[in-house]
């Protein structure tokens, strides 16, 4: 995303989309230093929690470590565009896997995101994100055989 420039309508439609799926694989993938390409320097998340600036955001994303492993699934997403900034809303479910006493749990999180996006020099990405836990929900997980 950080090197192409926007070029039709079509793809100024599709950008938040593609941003808020980057950045699912990317914390799933645990490629936290590559936030970089779709949050400008001074990204904030707030809501549920308050971070600002984006090295802090990575830093507490290493927090997803104990975690042995996490699923973002990316559902609606929704907003507007006024000029060079959009602002709209992205649901998402965040599954959590961990080890709890020898058997594999899973914290589901429903998160609505309200979205900020600005475009500069034809790149577009995150300057913040308020981060609204709907629900959630902790359940032990059948055994893999």
């Amino acid at each position: 995303m950080e090197n192409r420039v926007i070029t039709s309508k079509t793809s100024v439609v599709m950008v938040p989309t593609k941003l808020s799926n980057l950045y699912a694989s990317y914390i799933d993938k645990r490629q936290f230093s590559s936030l970089g390409s779709i949050m400008w320097d001074e990204f904030s998340m707030y809501g549920h929690y308050e971070i600002n600036g984006l090295k802090n955001f990575i830093a507490a994303m290493q927090q997803l470590e104990n975690y042995k492993s996490t699923m973002h699934q990316i559902m609606n997403v929704n907003g507007e565009w006024q000029e060079n900034t959009y602002k709209g809303d992205t649901y998402c479910i965040a599954s959590h896997i961990f080890d709890n006493e020898g058997s594999l749990h899973k914290l589901d999180m429903g998160i609505i995101y309200s979205d900020v996006i600005e475009v500069r020099d034809s790149k577009a990405k995150f300057i913040s994100r308020d981060f609204k836990l709907q629900w959630q929900k902790t359940v032990e997980l059948d055994e893999l055989k």
